[in-house]
């Protein structure tokens, strides 16, 4: 499992290619895509590539980007994550109905995502995988979909449910459908919680209860191209 210590690098690099400007050592999700960005390994030189993606005053996220090169950025925040892995089944079955999230609701996603703030999600992230969400009166509550995916691992993400909507299991229905369908497809679910967030707690006991794993610590940092 060591591509999981870079993964947006092994879907940048790969099979999600399309999503992003890419070259040899660095990569970037186009901006409305994700802010997240990756490279290859530690070098001065993947850094210099990737502020040639980055416009001045822009920011990228980067898992251990290394020790930043002069002019080109400066450090934004840091932001802990831990992340968990799904290596079985899920055992728990939760009745939800639940709809196909296409293009058609990439609004509503993108609405429902700022104001519940699971993680970065911009107007085209619904492309990355697929999503599902509920609906009620016609209006989406929650949905969970697939972010960083490459061969073997996919990644589940954005992961929310209004606040008038919340303790109905909407949320873990929504990952047990997610995580089957990666399994099916041969693939390990995994996925990141931020370290101190207000819904850190309640959300690392129900992927727990889902059958995740901690696999471990990690740090993304935000980095502003100067």
């Amino acid at each position: 499992m060591r591509e999981l210590d870079n993964p947006a690098w092994h879907a940048l690099s790969g099979e999600q290619r399309v999503f992003g400007m890419v070259g040899e050592r660095a990569a970037r999700y186009l901006p409305d895509i994700s802010p997240i960005a990756a490279v290859a390994d530690q070098s001065t030189q993947a850094l210099v590539e990737l502020a040639g993606f980055v416009e001045p005053g822009r920011f990228v996220a980067v898992f251990a980007p290394g020790e930043l090169p002069d002019g080109l950025w400066r450090l934004g925040a840091m932001a802990p994550l831990s992340q968990w892995v799904c290596p079985d089944p899920p055992v728990i079955d939760v009745e939800v109905d639940w709809v196909e999230l296409t293009d058609e609701h990439a609004q509503a996603m993108l609405q429902l995502a700022r104001q519940t703030d699971p993680g970065p999600f911009e107007a085209r992230t619904n492309r990355l995988g697929d999503y599902i969400g509920v609906l009620r009166d016609g209006r989406l509550v929650a949905m969970a979909g697939e972010r960083i995916c490459f061969p073997g691992y996919r990644e589940v993400s954005a992961v929310c449910t209004d606040e008038a909507y919340t303790g109905r299991g909407f949320a873990q229905a929504l990952v047990v459908e997610i995580v089957r369908r990666q399994q099916r497809a041969g693939c390990v679910p995994f996925l990141h919680v931020r370290t101190g967030s207000p819904a850190e707690a309640q959300a690392i006991h129900v992927y727990e209860k889902l059958g995740f794993q901690k696999r471990g610590d990690y740090a993304m940092t935000v980095l502003v191209r100067k």
